[in-house]
């Protein structure tokens, strides 16, 4: 890996600061769009738009002398901010532009005094001879144009609530403009984040110039650092740990290619038929553990398996052969083996070797952990679009940990395991063959048995290329 310098920006702001300057910018604002806004009220108000608080007022004292003159009023007129009713003197209404209703409340709150104040409005009476006139009006800004009174009865409230609109508009407006700022300045940590996440430690921090956040970014390049570090210790760890095993796999095959040597030389002396079957099954298992050795190195050097060699098969006759290893290496420990087969194809689709040492790996994890004169279930069974090999024991099953990684590389559940000469290698390399042949490793529980059970399942025609 290469080492790269952090960009750090040359002038850092406090988030208070930035924060204050978005509320200054606010707060200038919504003084000057106040001061806007009764600016436009008063050019409105010297244009006669908007006609002043006291027209009604003096509208009503200038009728006021007209009614007590005995002459007749027109308040119908589109001028007139008032409105009145005319009563007897007993009470009854005789005419006006007041409903039923308001004009029997214009009545009662001016028996008392001939002016009164009931929110909103302000009476006055004027009696003439036996006629009396109570005439409402309030005491606000209008508009002068009867459709803008008809619907904005008081043009004050109606500024205000203009200046209430604008402020909250302004408000969403900055906090949105903040919002993006601020996420802006902390694209760098999501950008920092997202790579070391990636493991990707090859790249410079840009700083965003708020302090805040560049203490985080601080923190999170000396954590890039100290992982790098660790990642460099991890890697040479494991490529040491691969070399010793490659290397150990080479020694083993030597003494190992003399057994099979005189396994062979055995073979062609006079023996008997009993004799016979314990040498091919020595001959055969040495076989498989230079199958086994070879795969070792491969992973060991690559971190793959070898290339996938798939070919059509003869079902009854490979599982015959499976069959056959799985009896003889449970035989050492005198456990049976119940092997059943249900609705099998005539012809199986994999790579006869690497399938048999996947199935093998998973047999010999049964056999370890099974106890003596026990027994064994292989189950081989079409499952919709494949084929499953299923095994079953009556040992003590999986832990919940193991449930979870007991097919990972030098897993070892429990001393036990290791006790019998496991390194983790047996279920982690069994898995890559199943994905290798676009299947899929189930480890769990058995619920009939108690102990531990693994199934392979691989698909019964195609295969991955």
């Amino acid at each position: 890996m290469e080492v790269t310098k952090v960009q750090q920006a040359c002038k850092t702001t406090k988030l208070r600061t930035i924060f204050l300057g978005y509320l200054v910018m606010f707060c200038i604002g919504t003084i000057a769009l106040a001061l806007f806004l009764v600016l436009i009220f008063y050019v409105l108000m010297s244009c006669g738009t908007i006609l002043p608080a006291n027209y009604a007022e003096n509208q009503v004292r200038a009728d006021k002398t007209i009614i007590e003159a005995g002459k007749t009023l027109q308040p119908d007129s589109r001028q007139k901010l008032y409105k009145y009713a005319s009563f007897t003197s007993e009470g009854r209404l005789n005419e006006g532009n007041l409903s039923e209703k308001q004009a029997q409340t214009a009545w009662s709150v001016t028996q008392q005094n001939d002016t009164a104040y009931q929110f909103p409005y302000n009476y006055v009476k004027v009696s003439h001879h036996d006629k009396v006139t109570v005439m409402r009006y309030s005491v606000s800004a209008q508009f002068e144009l009867p459709i803008l009174r008809q619907y904005l009865p008081n043009a004050e409230l109606s500024f205000f609530a203009v200046f209430c609109i604008a402020f909250l508009g302004g408000g969403a407006l900055l906090a949105s403009s903040f919002g993006r700022k601020l996420a802006r300045k902390m694209s760098g940590l999501q950008q920092a984040t997202k790579q070391i996440q990636a493991q990707d430690l090859d790249f410079s921090i840009e700083f965003s110039g708020v302090m805040e956040i560049d203490q985080v970014l601080h923190s999170m390049d000396k954590m890039k650092e100290t992982l790098k570090t660790s990642l460099h210790k991890q890697w040479n760890l494991e490529r040491s740990r691969r070399e010793q095993i490659s290397a150990l796999a080479h020694d083993v095959k030597t003494p190992l290619t003399i057994v099979r040597g005189n396994v062979e030389l055995l073979s062609e002396t006079d023996q008997s038929e009993e004799q016979k079957n314990y040498t091919d099954y020595i001959s055969e298992s040495t076989r498989q553990m230079e199958q086994y050795i070879k795969t070792l190195i491969e992973i060991s050097k690559a971190e793959t398996l070898v290339t996938l060699r798939a070919e059509t098969m003869d079902s009854d006759f490979y599982l015959t052969k499976v069959k056959d290893q799985i009896i003889a290496l449970a035989a050492v420990k005198k456990i049976s083996v119940a092997f059943a087969a249900y609705n099998l194809p005539k012809t199986l689709y994999a790579d006869p070797v690497l399938l048999e040492r996947a199935i093998m790996n998973v047999a010999s994890n049964a056999v370890d952990q099974a106890p003596e004169y026990s027994e064994i279930q292989v189950i081989v069974e079409s499952v919709e679009d494949g084929i499953q090999f299923g095994i079953l024991d009556e040992g003590s099953g999986f832990s919940t940990e193991g449930l979870k990684q007991a097919a990972e590389q030098f897993y070892m559940g429990d001393s036990s395991r290791r006790l019998s000469g496991h390194y983790g290698m047996g279920l982690y390399i069994t898995k890559s063959i199943v994905n290798l042949h676009g299947g899929k490793l189930i480890i769990a529980n058995s619920t009939q048995t108690g102990g531990g059970q693994v199934s392979i399942k691989i698909p019964l025609r195609s295969l991955p290329i």
